[in-house]
């Protein structure tokens, strides 16, 4: 055990003794190189339309199919199947919507919003003042040591 231990450089040889104790009670376990402990995860999020969601929920509920599958079926992640399908059954085909990124139109605000609106526009144009003041001064600064 020793010499083994000394030709491959292992630190102990309780390392070496494990191995042949795995290789020995795991007959069909041919080598002795390590085995990920848990699953790989497979694909990451990739963009979809509203329909391909439907179609996900829709081959999971109907087609009694699982999440791995419709994960593997139609190349995205498991958590992304999964949440499509509790979001279409807690509140149907309109919760598989993207709404990220879309503003209201003045129709559909309350008044408090659109106020809130009106009230940003003024804070923005100061705090863009604010920057290209620094911005100049700066400038001017840097023109005074030349």
């Amino acid at each position: 055990m020793i010499d083994i231990q000394n030709r491959f450089g292992l630190r102990s040889t309780k390392q070496l003794r494990d191995w042949v104790k795995k290789f020995q009670y795991n007959g069909t376990n041919n080598s002795l190189t390590a085995t990920p402990s848990r699953k790989q995860v497979g694909i990451m999020s990739r963009k979809t339309t509203f329909e391909e969601r439907i179609e996900i929920v829709e081959y999971v509920t109907v087609s009694e199919h699982s999440y791995f599958q419709a994960a593997e079926h139609f190349n995205v992640s498991y958590q992304q199947a999964r949440s499509w399908v509790l979001k279409a059954k807690a509140s149907g085909y309109t919760a598989l919507k993207d709404h990220r990124g879309r503003t209201k139109p003045s129709e559909e605000m309350t008044e408090v919003e659109r106020l809130r609106l009106e009230n940003r526009q003024p804070k923005t144009q100061i705090k863009e003042q604010e920057v290209y003041d620094l911005f100049l001064k700066k400038v001017r600064e840097i023109q005074n040591k030349e």
